[in-house]
């Protein structure tokens, strides 16, 4: 007859030559706990949730969460309100590219807050919604703003629209850390959330004016500021 006495050497033995199989064991409960939680956990529908996203230099993640938290304020319908950094810099922007090249590609977020030539690269193939009626129904207020450089050449149609507000006089972002004067806010085109994500655009167009800072004057003047201001009358 078999011996089968637990013992402690025998035990010992088991753990010696088996112990892969217990780390083993406890990688796929962690693995399938993730995936139960992840599949499990509540998500908030498209209808309440919003994405912005900054494409500019890094922006601190404290300031990312009060914005957040001021469009949370603003706007009680929404449950969940995401702000996203990618950052480009002059010395190296392949790290950037790849990343936005993907969100686009995805058709993810709402709100896209980016530089003119970024902007430049994606409008014309239709990565943004055309904001010509929202500006005509007031439903983005764009008076008083030049919006001229926010116009680009659809390829498909040919046509020339609107496809971004220019952030330019928008110095209430300098708050937040935020370099407003090469910006353009734009709306993507298969958001989830369309009609959110135009309020959301209008919410930076009001609430972020704000007169041009002193000190900014002096560190950049008027003249030199070059294709950042243009002599086109407002919309």
């Amino acid at each position: 007859m078999n011996d089968t006495k637990i013992t402690k050497e025998r035990i010992q033995n088991h753990f010696a030559y088996s112990w892969w199989k217990y780390v083993l064991l406890a990688v796929f409960a962690v693995f399938g706990w993730n995936m139960v939680y992840t599949m499990t956990k509540y998500q908030a529908p498209p209808d309440r949730r919003l994405g912005i996203y900054f494409v500019t230099h890094p922006i601190d993640s404290g300031m990312l969460d009060q914005i957040q938290n001021a469009v949370l304020e603003d706007f009680p319908g929404l449950e969940e309100v995401r702000c996203h950094s990618v950052v480009f810099s002059e010395e190296d922007d392949y790290y950037g590219s790849i990343q936005l090249s993907t969100y686009i590609g995805a058709g993810e977020g709402d709100v896209y807050i980016m530089s003119r030539r970024q902007f430049s690269r994606y409008a014309p193939g239709g990565a943004f919604l055309a904001l010509d009626d929202a500006v005509k129904t007031v439903a983005i207020d764009a008076q008083g703003l030049n919006v001229e450089s926010g116009y680009a050449r659809n390829e498909d149609t040919g046509e020339r629209e609107l496809y971004a507000i220019p952030a330019n006089a928008l110095y209430g972002m300098l708050d937040y850390g935020i370099d407003n004067r090469d910006l353009m806010i734009c709306v993507m085109r298969y958001s989830k959330n369309m009609d959110t994500a135009i309020q959301c655009a209008n919410w930076f167009v009001q609430t972020m004016q704000a007169p041009k800072p002193e000190w900014l004057a002096e560190v950049e003047p008027e003249q030199n500021m070059g294709e950042l201001i243009e002599d086109y009358p407002s919309y």
